[in-house]
């Protein structure tokens, strides 16, 4: 029982982490849509990179303080 609370915990991580990081793909699409070189690739890429790392981030102290699944309930609840 265990086992699948973990699972659905990690899951429910994925999804918070991934939310950041789709926006910030969004931004770093709209960059490199400005600046379609070099520069613009790697602008994209940091971009998403920073997304990607602040998702974990923030994905973390949820699963800490509430747990991930009991605050996408919420979340879910309230929309």
């Amino acid at each position: 029982m265990r086992l699948i609370e973990i699972i659905l915990e990690i899951i429910g991580w994925l999804q918070i982490a991934l939310g950041v990081t789709l926006l910030a793909g969004l931004i770093a699409f709209v960059t490199y849509l400005k600046w379609s070189n070099e520069t613009g690739k790697i602008v994209a890429i940091v971009i998403i990179s920073i997304g990607f790392i602040l998702g974990a981030i923030w994905a973390t102290r949820i699963w800490k303080k509430h747990g991930t699944i009991a605050w996408l309930s919420r979340i879910r609840r309230i929309s």
